[in-house]
């Protein structure tokens, strides 16, 4: 079981964040928003604050969880940089790959546009002592935040298709500061594909079957109808051989400080490495499996 879940955590670097999907028939409850809101906050060195919580369990048992925290900044058409800092905790489950030693130590990410600089956790070891940090291109801007909850709220187009799937509302009490309306819902894995070009090319891998998988996602909507907190579950199989596992993944970002100003700096140039000056391969972080991942394993 061990290497089964070790097998799953290590799929690989998941990806980092059409029409918008009309509501369901028994969508009863009419949606909040919060697009134009966001918009509206697209302002120079202006930004928001953001937490976000994700664990893994692999038939019951714990996989992997993941702390992220830092600051997002807004240019005036949208994001134009993060610094956010990780805090991976994958237990024992990689202690003999050498590659792998600091893997659960904190790990500083700061990326520009598509350039992200990296400090810390499993880069460590490999960046020469007289540098900080290792410039990596991304390949995708700063805008695809959004991790592995899967409802990006910085996603225009993603963010109306799960709000279009709305089942429910209530109160969701007070949050930074401010009166919430909490949204209830779920959305296939097949529509959320469908929602965007960043969430197609993330759930590439989706089959038939896989589509039909269904993500249960909340929405903490405040009165100035800026999302204050998403939370999301899935419960998604992995099929091995002869064995057939549920993988349960749940996520849960709080969003503060909204307006507030936020100045990302790149690192000076001289505490930069890049991947000429490391001594061998750069290694990839193990982090938890998407659900396009698992459809191609599957």
């Amino acid at each position: 079981m061990r290497r089964m879940i070790a097998t799953v955590a290590c799929a690989g670097a998941a990806a980092l964040m059409a029409p918008t999907i009309a509501a369901p028939a028994y969508a009863q409850t009419r949606a909040a928003d919060p697009v134009s809101a966001l918009a509206k906050q697209f302002k120079v060195k202006r930004g928001v604050h953001m937490t976000s919580a994700t664990k893994m369990s692999v038939a019951g048992m714990p996989g992997f969880k993941s702390r992220t925290e830092g600051d997002v900044q807004f240019g005036r058409s949208g994001i134009v940089a993060s610094d956010l800092t990780t805090r991976n905790d994958f237990g024992n489950l990689f202690e003999d790959d050498e590659d792998l030693q600091g893997l659960n130590e904190p790990m500083r990410t700061i990326t520009i546009n598509k350039t992200a600089y990296v400090s810390g956790g499993i880069f460590g070891d490999i960046i020469p002592s007289d540098k900080t940090w290792l410039r990596v291109p991304t390949g995708a801007s700063a805008t695809s935040l959004g991790g592995d909850q899967f409802v990006n709220v910085f996603n225009a187009r993603s963010l109306r298709a799960v709000l279009a799937t709305t089942k429910a509302k209530g109160n969701g009490g007070t949050l930074d500061g401010t009166r919430t309306t909490v949204y209830r819902g779920s959305i296939t894995l097949k529509q959320l594909a469908a929602s965007s070009p960043a969430m197609k090319k993330q759930l590439a891998d989706l089959d038939a079957k896989s589509g039909k998988t269904v993500l249960n996602w909340k929405l903490w909507v405040g009165a100035d109808q800026l999302v204050r907190r998403v939370t999301t579950a899935v419960t998604f199989t992995i099929k091995s051989k002869k064995m057939s596992i549920d993988m349960d993944l749940t996520g849960d970002t709080k969003f503060t400080k909204w307006g507030s100003k936020v100045s990302i700096t790149a690192p000076p140039a001289s505490e930069v490495a890049t991947s000429a000056d490391i001594d061998g391969s750069v290694p990839e972080v193990p982090t938890i499996i998407t659900p396009g991942m698992m459809a191609a394993k599957s």
